[in-house]
């Protein structure tokens, strides 16, 4: 929900595709976090997220997503 896309955008520090996926750092701590709001979104493109404690690793389907989802992502990370 939107509580999600909140901490979302107030967590992330970068989006950075490549290949089929999306590299995306956040402030210290907040990776699980903002992971969880990225899997409650149900985004079809999306197979799977990993997050450690900075950084998100984002599985999409191919390399053309990969570009149009980032591009999204930093969208909402810029809705503050």
């Amino acid at each position: 929900g939107s509580r999600f896309i909140r901490i979302f955008s107030e967590s992330v520090l970068s989006v950075t595709p490549s290949d089929n996926l999306i590299v995306i750092k956040t402030l210290p701590a907040s990776a699980n976090a903002a992971a969880e709001a990225i899997d409650s979104l149900k985004w079809p493109e999306v197979l799977g997220t990993l997050a450690g404690d900075n950084t998100i690793l984002v599985v999409v389907r191919c390399d053309q997503e990969a570009q149009e989802v980032a591009a999204r992502f930093r969208e909402i990370a810029r809705a503050r």
